[in-house]
């Protein structure tokens, strides 16, 4: 009876035994169950998928489009030099490189009123400031010589005043595919008034504001 009841108290602790080293279904080896992200790390991990950089917006490009005629202003195209401009209605285009204000009669010694010459050459490597400043050197000291820069078409452009002529004059000096543009208007007395400008002025600014060179 000692013999039985002692076998029936070593099988209960061998499978007591055994049972505890089974691990349980969907469990860990170390028996403890692995914690849950907290609301703060899950969002955390939603937040820290890298997201598509937008693109920086290209600068303003210059448009070079020929500007179309409106109201006052009349259009100007040159294919052979390679440009195009608007100018005021009452002045007149004379082939190929004048606009006149008031044109005069064909035994005149003046072209009209006032003008605008323009001439186009090659450049030979030159920039309009090295023209510039050549023509103004040329001048030589003591002569009242201004010189500004302006954008002519996207280009740069010189704008100088005083320079010795038989007429008092203002010449823009630009450059563009290596080629020269060199745009006199005559005579240049500005009005003293700003917002009176004389037809000149009026013409001046409306080229370059207007002018533009094609491809």
């Amino acid at each position: 009876m000692k013999k039985h009841t002692l076998f029936s108290l070593l099988v209960v602790l061998l499978l007591t035994s055994c049972a505890s080293q089974i691990p349980s279904a969907g469990g860990n080896e170390s028996g403890t169950e692995p914690a849950s992200p907290s609301a703060n790390e899950a969002g955390a991990e939603a937040t820290s998928v890298p997201t598509a950089t937008e693109a920086i917006s290209a600068a303003p490009t210059f448009d070079n489009l020929c500007p179309a005629a409106k109201d006052g202003f009349n259009p100007h195209v040159s294919e052979a030099d390679g440009y195009c401009l608007l100018y005021p209605a009452d002045a007149v285009v004379v082939p190929q490189r004048f606009i006149v204000i008031n044109p005069a009669s064909a035994t005149a010694d003046t072209l009209g009123d006032a003008w605008v010459d323009i001439q186009v050459e090659s450049a030979s490597g030159r920039s309009a400031a090295q023209v510039a400043d050549a023509k103004i050197a040329e001048a030589g000291e003591g002569i009242g010589v201004t010189r500004s820069e302006i954008l002519l078409g996207g280009e740069q452009a010189i704008v100088v005043d005083g320079l010795p002529a038989p007429d008092s004059w203002r010449v823009v000096f630009a450059v563009h595919n290596d080629r020269l543009y060199t745009l006199t208007f005559q005579p240049w007395f500005p009005s003293n008034d700003p917002n009176q400008p004389t037809p000149l002025e009026t013409l001046y600014a409306t080229i370059v504001d207007t002018l533009r060179f094609m491809p």
